[in-house]
C-alpha cells in the first residue's frame, strides 16, 4: 500500500477505520419527541443506550460473520492460493490464517526470489497438490524485509503457536546501513499488521517498544495515521505520561485494529469471489526424485548462462555488463586472476561498513524475537552471496565469511534452526544474478530443505540431505 494513497481511496485505512471507529464512538440515537420525561425502556434504561448497544452488537456480529466467511472461503481455495502467482496473498492475514489452520500448508516468507526466477522448481510449483503431503504458500513481494515480517508475525499472534514457518532473508538487505529505503518499505506497508503490532499483539512490552522505534523511522507511512503514530510514540519511549496516554488510546486502537481486520477479511473474500473460476495448478503426485530434479535444474541453469562465467542468466548479463564493476570483474577473469583470498584488490571497506552497521540486523532480531514470543517453529535461512562473481571483485571470500558468521550468530542466539547456504557461495549455477535470486538449481536445494523441515527433520537432517544431494549433483 502506498504511503501517499489518498484517504478517499477505498483501500486506504483511513477510509475504513475512522468512519466506522468514530461512528461507533460518536453514535447518537435519534432524539425522541419532546416529553415531560426522558424516554426509557421498561427496565428504566434510556433508549439511546439501548440503541447504541444494539448498533455495536450488530456491527460486531457482521464483522464476525465476514471474518468467518472469508476464512472458510480461503480454506476451500487454498490449492489456488498455494499454486498460483497471486501477489495479493501476502497483503492479507486471512489467507495466512487459513494456511496455518489447514495443517498441510507451509508458509514461506521472502521477497522477490519467491516469484521471479527458477520455474518450474519454485516451491509453489514443486509442492503443488502436495506430492509429499504438504503445499507451500509463498508470501512476499519485492521490497519485503524483516521489519515487514515482524509486524506480520505479531499480527498473526498465537495463531502461529506450534506452527512451522520458513523465513527467507536476502543478503542484499544487509548492505543498506539504514535498512529498507522509505519507498521500499512504504510500498509494502500494511496498516492491519502495524495496528495489530501496536495494540493487540501478544508480545512483551520491550519488544513492542523496539518495534515502535523502527516503525517511527518511516514517518511517511504514518502521515495519515494519527492514532497509530501517537501510540507508537508512546510505546517507543514509555515514560509514565506516555504509558498513561497509550492506555487512554488503547480502546480506540483495538477498535481500529478490529475494523482493519474486518476490512482485510472483506478484501480476501472479494478477491476469492473474483477468482472463483480460476483453477489451481495440478502437481505431480507421489515421491519426488531429488537427484533427477537437481540434474535437470542444473542443465536448465547452465543453458541460461552461456555468455559469462559468473552464472548470471544471459538476459541479466546483457543489462549488467555495462556497469563498471561488472566490466572490471570480467577483465580480471579474462586475465586469469581472481581476488578470492582478498590479496589482489583493495578491501571492500564501504561494503563491510554498511553490512556491519545495517539496521537490518536489528530487524532480523525483532522478527525472530516475535516468532519466539508467539511460540512459532521457524526455519530461517539466508540466501547465499554470489561468490562466483564476487571472487572477481573486492568482496572476497574472507569478507563474505563475516556476513555468514554474523547471520549464524544471530539465529543461534534466537534459538532457531537456520541455514545460510554458504556451501553454495561459489556454486556457479545456484543464483542467477547479483541479488542472490535462486536459479532452478538453487530452488531444488531449497525445496529439499523445505521437505525435510516439514516432515520433522532437524536442521542437522536438512544439512545432511543437502550435502547428499550435492554429492550426487555437484553442479
Amino acid at each position: 500500500m502506498s504511503p501517499n494513497a489518498s484517504p478517499r481511496d477505498p483501500t486506504h485505512p483511513a477510509s475504513t477505520v475512522y468512519p466506522l471507529a468514530w461512528g461507533l464512538l460518536c453514535f447518537q440515537a435519534p432524539r425522541a419527541m419532546p416529553t415531560s420525561q426522558p424516554s426509557t425502556a421498561a427496565g428504566g434504561v434510556p433508549d439511546g443506550i439501548i440503541a447504541f448497544v444494539l448498533a455495536v452488537a450488530i456491527v460486531a456480529a457482521a464483522g464476525w460473520a465476514v471474518r468467518v466467511s472469508a476464512q472458510h472461503a480461503a480454506t476451500r481455495r487454498l490449492a489456488l492460493l498455494t499454486s498460483a502467482d497471486v501477489p495479493f496473498k501476502f497483503q492479507t492475514l486471512a489467507f495466512q490464517r487459513a494456511a496455518l489452520e489447514s495443517g498441510h500448508v507451509l508458509p514461506l516468507y521472502g521477497s522477490s526470489e519467491l516469484f521471479c526466477c527458477g520455474r518450474p522448481f519454485r516451491p509453489t510449483d514443486v509442492f503443488a497438490s502436495g506430492p509429499t503431503g504438504f503445499e507451500v504458500l509463498a508470501l512476499g513481494h519485492a521490497g519485503t524485509t524483516d521489519l515487514f515480517f515482524a509486524q506480520i508475525f505479531a499480527a498473526l499472534g498465537t495463531e502461529l503457536r506450534g506452527r512451522r514457518v520458513v523465513v527467507s532473508d536476502s543478503p542484499s538487505w544487509f548492505s543498506n546501513p539504514d535498512g529498507p529505503a522509505p519507498a521500499q518499505y512504504g510500498s509494502n506497508f500494511q496498516s492491519e499488521a502495524a495496528y495489530a503490532f501496536t495494540f493487540g499483539a501478544p508480545i512483551p512490552p520491550a519488544l513492542r517498544s523496539a518495534g515502535a522505534r523502527r516503525l517511527l523511522k518511516y514517518p511517511e507511512t504514518l502521515r495519515e495515521q494519527p492514532l497509530l503514530r501517537r501510540a507508537l510514540e508512546d510505546v517507543a519511549h514509555p515514560t509514565r505520561v506516555a504509558r498513561a496516554d497509550y492506555a487512554a488510546l488503547a480502546p480506540l486502537g483495538r477498535l481500529a485494529t478490529w475494523t482493519l481486520d474486518v476490512r482485510d477479511a472483506t478484501r480476501a473474500a472479494f478477491f476469492l469471489w473474483q477468482t472463483r473460476h480460476r483453477g489451481a495448478t495440478v502437481g505431480s503426485p507421489g515421491p519426488l526424485d531429488w537427484d533427477a530434479m537437481a540434474e535437470r535444474a542444473t542443465r536448465m541453469a547452465a543453458a541460461e548462462s552461456t555468455t559469462n562465467p559468473f552464472g548470471f542468466t544471459d538476459a541479466d548479463y546483457r543489462v549488467l555488463r555495462g556497469r563498471p564493476r561488472v566490466r572490471d570483474a570480467m577483465a580480471l577473469y579474462e586475465s586469469g586472476r581472481n581476488n578470492r583470498d582478498g590479496e589482489l584488490l583493495r578491501l571492500p571497506r564501504a561494503w563491510r561498513r554498511n553490512v556491519a552497521h545495517s539496521a537490518e540486523w536489528n530487524d532480523l532480531r525483532l522478527a525472530l524475537h516475535v516468532l519466539r514470543a508467539v511460540g512459532a517453529r521457524p526455519l530461517v535461512w539466508s540466501l547465499p552471496l554470489p561468490g562466483t562473481y564476487y571472487d572477481y571483485t573486492p568482496i572476497s571470500a574472507p569478507a563474505r565469511r563475516r556476513y555468514y558468521r554474523r547471520y549464524e550468530r544471530i539465529a543461534t542466539r534466537a534459538g532457531f534452526p537456520h541455514l545460510d547456504f554458504r556451501s553454495h557461495d561459489e556454486d556457479r549455477y545456484f543464483v542467477e544474478d547479483p541479488g542472490s535470486h535462486l536459479s532452478a538449481r538453487g530452488w531444488v536445494f531449497a525445496d529439499r530443505a523445505l521437505d525435510v523441515f516439514w516432515h520433522g527433520g532437524s536442521v542437522g537432517d536438512v544439512r545432511t540431505a543437502l550435502a547428499t544431494l550435492r554429492r550426487h549433483e555437484p553442479g
